[in-house]
């Protein structure tokens, strides 16, 4: 009996060892796959890295000389069309190319530099290639006897526990076998899973797209309801009065109703985009765009980004200029190369994507509006954000930054001029907050956008109309305090201490500011003369002036404490 008992129990520890070895076999062989594919992933993927950033730069010069491929076809397309200005502008791109500028695309060869790069960036491919492939050779034999390995234990131990009569034994090897399985259907589910949710990724962001759609088209079928009733409305009451007597309570009956549709349908368009946005006349496939774009920050608004892109390209997505701007908002492909975003979730920044440009757009208008407020707060500018920022943006932040304010070109000046009164104007919807009063004199000004609504003032007729004297003597009666007429404006501090006039360099609400020509912007020739409308605490004035953004445009300005003691006796003032 002992002798029994002491072979079975050997029995059975054999059994324990054969599965443990079982086991860690298993263990083993997939530890080695695992870390065979980690491996090669990993050094395959730092050898392309690798080479992406080694050849960088050829492969921007070779995307630049494409862009340039593509102007000069759209150039020759324009000239066999006859189209004005084409034949310069293949001129001048003819004499680029012989200029030094490659003529086919095997003749753009790299600098030495590039080179070198680009031979260090294959040999690394060429080293991640024979490590990774070596690597994935080593991980397939792994693999390979892992699997063989697997079956053969499988098979043995299907075997042993179809040989076993022992039932905690059986029950045992059931349990091992079940969990394996179980494992393995859980990580194929979680990466099932995971590629799933990776094709699906652009889905939120398109049903919020679709949402939003809807809703617009919502608000236009609800404002066309609406118009419907009025109009219908309308006739019923001018009917009214063809019909005979007992007709009329059943018309009243019928206008009642009307009127109970009417404010219905105002609680739906009380919401509607134009009113709560303050944007209108934008196309309806990019209004939400623009909505977005105009955002970011407070000082681009929706109307500005409108405006911009009227101005840029009229609402053509696949507008091109002859200069290599390309698109809605006319990137030039170097610009986008740094500014271009991703506007609508595709995974990729496209300049001839309307949603991605109008997105990029006030992304870098925003950028620029944030530069000129920190350069405003330094001292090195003066005057409106908004206006500074579009004047940044058509003639370039350097040159802002030189004049101090905004720059004395006459595109630069028109541009701005025209972008404000396009978003004050056409795309500013009725009823919206934009513009208010401004200034301590009475009456205030009404501005909106920077612009000065002269309705209701009476102008001068003893200067040109338009002109910056204009103004000032115009304000100046408006106000309450007139003045006689003095000539240009230079000479107005010397005539006015001659008639009488306190003529000092401390600023007042309602004196008249003659800047010296050349004087922080003023006109060299003729100088430059404008009304104080406010004297702020810090020592800041805030000025109304004619002619500054063009002929007869009234705008506002400010101007800093420090620019003013920097001007010294060149700024006078007129009580």
């Amino acid at each position: 009996m002992t002798v029994s008992n002491a072979a079975q129990a050997g029995v059975d520890r054999t059994d324990i060892a054969d599965t443990m070895g079982h086991t860690a076999m298993e263990l083993t062989a997939r530890a080695s796959m695992a870390a065979g594919a980690t491996g090669a992933y990993a050094v395959g993927h730092a050898a392309g890295r690798t080479r992406d950033v080694m050849t960088r730069p050829q492969r921007a010069m070779v995307a630049v000389y494409k862009a340039e491929e593509k102007t000069a076809r759209q150039l020759d397309r324009a000239l066999r069309k006859g189209k004005p200005g084409a034949a310069r502008a293949k001129r001048v791109a003819d004499a680029r190319k012989r200029a030094g500028k490659p003529i086919v695309l095997s003749d753009a060869k790299p600098s030495a530099r590039i080179g070198g790069f680009a031979a260090k960036g294959k040999a690394s491919r060429r080293i991640g290639k024979h490590v990774g492939g070596g690597l994935k050779k080593a991980g397939r034999g792994v693999k390979r006897l892992g699997s063989t390995g697997l079956d053969w234990m499988d098979e043995a131990s299907a075997r042993i526990t179809a040989a076993d009569d022992d039932p905690a034994s059986q029950l045992g090897d059931a349990t091992r076998d079940l969990t394996f399985k179980a494992v393995r259907k859980g990580v194929r589910g979680v990466t099932s899973s995971a590629r799933f949710i990776w094709r699906h990724r652009h889905a939120p962001s398109r049903a919020v797209r679709g949402v939003r759609a809807a809703a617009s088209t919502g608000a236009r079928v609800a404002r066309a309801a609406a118009n419907l009733v009025r109009a219908a409305a309308s006739r019923i009451a001018a009917g009214a009065a063809s019909i005979s007597l007992p007709v009329l309570p059943i018309i009243a009956a019928m206008i009642a109703v009307l009127g109970v549709l009417l404010a219905v349908m105002g609680a739906f368009l009380g919401s509607s985009a134009s009113e709560s946005t303050g944007v209108a006349n934008v196309p309806a496939e990019y209004e939400a765009d623009v909505v977005r774009a105009g955002s970011i920050c407070p000082t681009v608004t929706p109307s500005i980004i409108a405006a911009q892109i009227e101005q840029e390209s009229n609402w053509n997505p696949k507008a091109g200029s002859s200069a290599g701007a390309q698109g809605i908002a006319q990137f030039m492909p170097s610009t986008w190369a740094s500014a271009g975003k991703d506007g609508d979730g595709d995974g990729k920044a496209d300049i001839w994507n309307p949603h991605d440009a109008i997105w990029s757009q006030g992304n870098y208008m925003c950028g620029l509006a944030s530069q000129v407020e920190t350069a405003k707060k330094s001292g090195k500018l003066t005057g409106d954000t908004l206006e500074l920022t579009l004047a940044a943006y058509n003639a370039g932040l350097g040159s802002v930054l030189r004049y101090g304010m905004v720059p004395p070109f006459e595109e630069t000046i028109n541009y701005v001029r025209r972008i404000k009164e396009l978003a004050a104007t056409k795309y500013t919807a009725t009823g919206t907050a934009e513009g208010g009063t401004v200034g301590s004199l009475e009456p205030k000004l009404t501005v909106s956008g920077g612009i000065v609504s002269t309705a209701g003032i009476t102008p001068d007729t003893r200067y040109p109309w338009g002109q910056c004297t204009w103004w000032a003597a115009t304000r100046r009666a408006d106000i309450g305090k007139p003045i006689p007429g003095w000539g240009n404006a230079a000479t107005w501090a010397g005539s006015a201490a001659s008639a009488g006039y306190t003529v000092d360099g401390s600023p007042s609400a309602g004196s008249v500011i003659v800047f010296q020509p050349g004087v922080l912007g003023a006109s060299a020739d003729y100088g430059h003369v404008a009304m104080v409308e406010e004297v702020r605490g810090d020592g800041s004035i805030l000025i109304s002036e004619s002619n500054a953004l063009g002929l007869g445009v009234v705008s506002t300005r400010e101007i800093s404490a420090s620019q003013l003691a920097a001007a010294g006796n060149g700024v006078r003032y007129i009580h």
